[in-house]
């Protein structure tokens, strides 16, 4: 109250009370807190308030009081503006401080600052934050921020300082994006074009910071890796929006998958793929079947095959190709065929050979009227000629009469005469107990006994060429001989022919010349290892034929297991289990000649007749691993003979090739 107790001045009412100068009732007065002046209130109003409680001063004591009130100072403080102490932009990059923090000063309506007025600081675009959330001025009106950190995304901030009573100030900076941490692609990234042609939306990256913001003046490098196409503008500088843009790009000459790599330093790069399609076709090429021969009356070996190829000889799919036999030029099946897709080839059905010597067949397509192939094929009457002889009594007519079916098998798969071979040599030059000969021997002739060997169930039997033609690199001469203390169980058990048939086979060169003359062949690859492989070209194309499920090894498989004369040499029985060719029969049931090992025959060298094959396919149920159930298949221990090879020239000289294994561990 303006007019009770203050600093030891009190008036009672109704009390006269000591006199009052001027100055201790200004003193008294201007004591009262300044929220009485600066509420509104006059001296007027302060006296009426004291008149109401009776109180009687003087008229020389009110002018005294008025006197007094009129000396109490200025008029109260009260916010009416806030201002920035500093610019109100900056420029920063996104997720860093702006150099100088935000601040500002509170003033009244004279311009002097207000301590103790609450400021409060609000970012409002870009994702920041500041130090100082809300914060009171100084004793100069002054309220800082602390310092403003931008957001992540680059462009314009907004920061806000808001104060009861006066207008907001705002901030803006400029937030620039960070260094370039990766280039995304900003377009199709996989396309699909005709080789030799430009792609319809030339590829494009977006340099981006470490938050996703386009970074602009990146210097990007374009480079083709894989195709062989080329481009245009391979060096540029992303724009504003930081993207960067090949010229063109034309895709190379060869159909397939290419790549485009885009690289800027700093960053780990991106790439772009195209498919590039073959062009339309402009011609037919010869890829299988010319030049060979047959037998008349049989298909020929091997499918008279072509592909259609573009200007750049790229497979073509889906074009017509029609197969026509020449004058005298025997019949065809499945005459007219459709390029494959992927491999642009088409093949022929079977060319079934007339009685012609020369015959020909002839391949052409609606689409290309000007292309026209011709393939020749030489026919024979003469069929292969295998001569079984025997040394001693040759056993009884069953055993006679299994090795006659089993050559007349061989007769039927290896079609045509193959070669003559002039041969003399001494009595027991290939082993002990082979006679001397002296004449022109037709394909190939097989010395063949049955003798005592290791006695019952161990060596079945054991053979294999010691003489092959010079020209031909094919078996001219070879031998067989077998346990006649396993004769008996073999005859029991149905095994007999089988047996015979598949040692036969090692006699022409099964397992026995894959690799035989080395100079002329390689056709076993890692032999003693864990997975040895034949890689004959027709080998492997019969093994896919007869294989129902995929195989994730190398192709064919060859026997990995079991001593010398079973690994190596034969299919691989966990793989091929039945076919008659691994090291491994299958008792109580057939034993197949597949495609795969007439296909085999033909990689050796030999004029085939698939058609000729036993029917078989690989399935997975079929598949088991060793060691193998002694109830369920014949081992065929050790059956290939160890014996010296020898190469026969036109003239019947004889060259060593190959020792025995026995005579080389001597």
């Amino acid at each position: 109250m303006c007019m009770g107790q203050y600093s030891g001045l009190v008036v009672q009412p109704g009390t006269p009370g000591p006199p009052l100068s001027v100055s201790s009732m200004r003193f008294a007065l201007c004591s009262i807190p300044h929220a009485v002046c600066s509420a509104g209130g006059t001296p007027a109003r302060i006296w009426s308030r004291a008149s109401r409680r009776s109180l009687r001063v003087s008229r020389v004591l009110s002018s005294m009081a008025l006197l007094a009130l009129a000396a109490c100072g200025d008029d109260p403080q009260v916010p009416t503006e806030a201002v920035a102490t500093g610019s109100l932009t900056a420029n920063a990059t996104v997720a860093s401080s702006v150099g100088t923090a935000p601040m500002i000063r509170i003033t009244d309506a004279k311009g002097k600052g207000i301590r103790n007025v609450l400021v409060r600081w609000r970012v409002t675009s870009g994702g920041g934050r500041v130090t100082n959330d809300s914060i009171r001025t100084s004793a100069s009106g002054e309220a800082s921020s602390g310092g403003w950190l931008l957001g992540t995304t680059s462009g314009t901030q907004t920061l806000q300082a808001t104060s009861d009573g006066v207008p907001a100030v705002t901030f803006t900076a400029t937030a620039a994006p960070g260094p370039v941490n990766q280039l995304a692609r900003a377009s199709v990234d996989v396309q699909t074009a005709t080789v030799n042609t430009l792609v319809d939306a030339p590829p494009a990256v977006r340099a981006e910071d470490q938050f996703g913001n386009p970074v602009p003046g990146v210097a990007v490098q374009f480079a083709v890796t894989l195709g062989g196409g080329t481009i245009t503008g391979e060096q540029q500088t992303t724009n504003a929006l930081g993207i960067a843009t090949v010229g063109s790009w034309r895709l190379g000459t060869t159909a397939g998958q290419q790549v485009l790599n885009v690289a800027a330093t700093g960053t780990f790069g991106t790439v772009f793929g195209a498919t590039a399609l073959a062009g339309p076709a402009v011609s037919l090429i010869k890829i299988a079947g010319d030049n060979q021969r047959g037998v008349v009356g049989l298909p020929v070996p091997i499918a008279p095959g072509v592909r259609a190829v573009d200007a750049f000889n790229n497979p073509v799919g889906n074009v017509p190709v029609t197969f026509t036999p020449g004058p005298n030029s025997g019949t065809i099946t499945g005459a007219t065929r459709v390029t494959d897709l992927a491999t642009g080839a088409a093949f022929a059905g079977n060319w079934t050979l007339g009685s012609q010597t020369t015959q020909t067949l002839i391949a052409t397509s609606s689409l290309l009227p000007t292309v026209s192939l011709t393939f020749t094929a030489q026919a024979t009457t003469s069929l292969f000629d295998i001569d079984v002889r025997f040394v001693g009594d040759g056993g009884s007519t069953i055993v006679r009469n299994a090795f006659a079916t089993a050559a007349s098998k061989w007769r039927q798969i290896i079609a045509g005469d193959m070669h003559n071979t002039i041969i003399r040599q001494p009595a027991g030059l290939c082993t002990d107990w082979m006679p001397a000969l002296d004449e022109i021997v037709n394909d190939v002739v097989i010395f063949a006994r049955i003798t005592p060997i290791d006695g019952p169930g161990k060596i079945l039997g054991q053979a294999g060429p010691c003489s092959i033609n010079s020209g031909s690199q094919l078996s001219a001469m070879g031998i067989m001989e077998f346990d006649e203390d396993d004769m008996a169980t073999l005859i029991a058990n149905g095994s007999l022919t089988e047996v015979i048939l598949h040692e036969m086979g090692h006699v022409l060169g099964i397992g026995t010349l894959w690799n035989f003359p080395p100079s002329r062949r390689s056709l076993l690859v890692g032999a003693g290892g864990e997975d040895p492989y034949f890689h004959g070209t027709t080998g492997r194309a019969q093994f896919s034929a007869i294989s129902a499920m995929p195989y994730n090894g190398n192709p064919v498989p060859v026997e990995n297991t079991g001593a010398a004369g079973t690994r190596d040499s034969h299919w691989r029985e966990s793989v091929l289990t039945r076919e008659l060719m691994t090291g491994f029969l299958n008792r109580n049931v057939t034993n197949p000649l597949s495609r795969l090992t007439v296909g085999s025959l033909q990689d050796l060298g030999y004029v085939v007749n698939l058609a000729a094959a036993d029917p078989y396919t690989i399935t997975t149920q079929l598949r088991y691993a060793f060691p193998f159930v002694e109830a369920d298949v014949i081992t065929l221990t050790n059956d290939i003979a160890d014996l010296p090879l020898m190469e026969i020239s036109p003239t019947g000289a004889r060259t060593l090739i190959r020792a025995a294994a026995s005579a080389r561990s001597r």
